[in-house]
């Protein structure tokens, strides 16, 4: 009875050990990804490029490149910089300017790359400090008021011009 306990324990131990292991092993879930022009991948847990889908004679779906994500990068601190300057020149000096100014990265990005009636690559960019669901990577994010945890970029990527809009 004796050597059969011990063969028992031993057998327990072992699918205990088996069972650990295995549960333990971390597994890397799938993720879209994307990558241009062989350089850099796209950070996918903050950045989602979105195609544009809509039938359009002034408008047609574009690629991004490398380059033109690091102009979008550029452009991007360049909307932060001027848009906390003139919210800055607002606020007294002593007031609380955590819940006003725009740190880029704080927020998750959806890019629509297109190319305009004159050949012009454009972006759209929309910006969001908070997502509801996965969706966000997938669908374009409509959101009404929210203040500046949303805004929007219109970039030109050949002019280097944009427009932007925070909600209200």
């Amino acid at each position: 009875m004796k050597g059969c306990w011990q063969l028992l324990s031993k057998g327990c131990f072992v699918i205990f050990t088996i069972t650990n292991l295995i549960s333990c092993q971390q597994t890397n879930p799938s993720k879209p990804h994307y990558s241009y022009d062989n350089g850099p991948e796209i950070d996918t847990s903050y950045i989602a490029i979105i195609t544009f889908e809509k039938k359009s004679a002034f408008r047609r779906p574009a690629q991004l490149t490398s380059t033109d994500l690091k102009e979008i990068d550029k452009i991007l601190l360049k909307f932060a910089e001027d848009y906390n300057k003139h919210i800055l020149s607002f606020i007294p000096p002593k007031g609380d300017k955590r819940n006003f100014l725009i740190n880029i990265k704080d927020y998750k990005r959806q890019y629509t790359p297109t190319t305009n009636s004159k050949g012009e690559k454009e972006v759209l960019i929309y910006c969001m400090c908070r997502t509801f669901g996965p969706n966000w990577k997938k669908e374009p994010v409509v959101v009404l008021d929210g203040g500046k945890c949303y805004f929007k970029l219109n970039v030109n990527l050949t002019t280097k011009d944009f427009e932007s809009t925070v909600n209200g």
